[in-house]
């Protein structure tokens, strides 16, 4: 079992090092899986996920996915040491106004804001995940925090599958997923 900080690092430099048709090709494989949700989410479900840009997972299919089934995409907004809210996201992406946040991240300044518990699902991006669902993010603590004023909202991950890992340091705060969704299929934890 590898410490985060061991880990962290050099998955994010082999994230980074994708090539932009090596992510696309890898979204569009992972997006072959996405309907599997269905049978998990309610009409009219609340996804919240988030705009990849730090070499992610490509997002284009997450939110070309609730536009398709009338799913109503939200985005988070980060707050300093405060759960995450979620903005909705305006029918047509590229009418939702963003502002790119301190941390580098775009966020949508639409409204009304909502908390974790009131979304049916939400994706989180992330830097590894282990057989168990164990997820590390990026180290700042915002989706564990968030995802802890939400038991009951189905937590998923979405990740290259090199990200997988055998086992992660857990600490107690951390929150587990119940799936991942990688190019190579959904894995569902517990």
């Amino acid at each position: 079992m590898s410490t985060p900080n061991t880990q962290r690092s050099p998955l994010r430099k082999q994230r980074l090092a994708l090539s932009a048709k090596h992510r696309k090709h890898s979204a569009f494989l992972a997006s072959r899986h996405l309907y599997k949700l269905h049978t998990l989410l309610p009409k009219n479900a609340k996804i919240g996920i988030y705009l990849d840009g730090f070499g992610e997972l490509p997002t284009a299919p997450l939110l070309a996915f609730c536009q398709r089934y009338g799913y109503q995409a939200y985005l988070p907004i980060a707050h300093a040491d405060k759960p995450l809210t979620f903005a909705p996201v305006m029918t047509h992406f590229n009418k939702t106004p963003l502002k790119k946040h301190r941390l580098g991240m775009y966020e949508p300044i639409t409204k009304p804001h909502i908390s974790a518990d009131k979304l049916d699902m939400i994706i989180c991006p992330l830097v590894a995940i282990d057989n168990f669902g164990n997820r590390m993010g990026m180290g700042g603590g915002f989706y564990d925090r968030t995802l802890a004023t939400a038991p009951n909202v189905i937590k998923v991950g979405y990740a290259y599958d090199f990200q997988r890992v055998d086992k992660l340091a857990v600490n107690a705060w951390d929150q587990k997923m119940d799936l991942l969704i990688s190019e190579k299929g959904i894995y569902r934890f517990k």
